[in-house]
């Protein structure tokens, strides 16, 4: 996970940030040091919450974090309310990967990163079959080659990004 917030930190823009599918909190725990940014993270499960409410109590206390229960695809966030929006390994959970990626370039200003598992890293970077990555790679790279963002592919994991100017 380092190796690829390494990859991404060169394209978060602002400081306002959405966290698409909370997880571990492998985003808010790279970002959360700049203090000068403020995280949503959204998650339509809640499993994670109460650890990451635990380990950043002060940051949530100050209104630079904020966890939700929400799907990317129904989420009330105004018109580019965020500078940055990063979707990092949870674009297979999207129950609608287009709706979820025009609501993502809705509500971000600059910069949209979505980085998702490939089919070939099933069941050894993550306990997902082929057959569920691979649908929503073939989505997410199609809807991404057909709106300008730029693509790059590891044989583990996938980029697409865009930066609005």
């Amino acid at each position: 996970m380092d190796m690829v917030m390494n990859v991404i930190s060169p394209l978060i823009i602002g400081d306002r940030i959405l966290d698409v599918g909370t997880g571990f909190g492998t985003v808010i725990k790279a970002l959360i040091k700049n203090k000068n940014i403020n995280i949503t993270s959204i998650d339509p499960e809640m499993w994670s919450f109460d650890m990451l409410k635990n380990t950043f109590l002060d940051e949530i206390y100050k209104n630079r974090l904020r966890l939700l229960k929400l799907s990317i695809e129904e989420n009330g966030f105004n018109d580019n309310q965020f500078s940055t929006s990063i979707s990092l390994f949870s674009a297979h959970h999207f129950k609608d990967v287009i709706k979820a990626m025009n609501e993502m370039y809705r509500i971000t200003e600059r910069s949209i990163i979505i980085a998702d598992w490939t089919p070939e890293s099933s069941e050894i970077t993550n306990p997902h079959k082929p057959r569920e990555l691979k649908k929503p790679m073939e989505l997410v790279i199609d809807y991404a080659e057909d709106h300008g963002y730029i693509i790059k592919r590891n044989k583990m994991w996938y980029l697409v990004y865009k930066i609005n100017d």
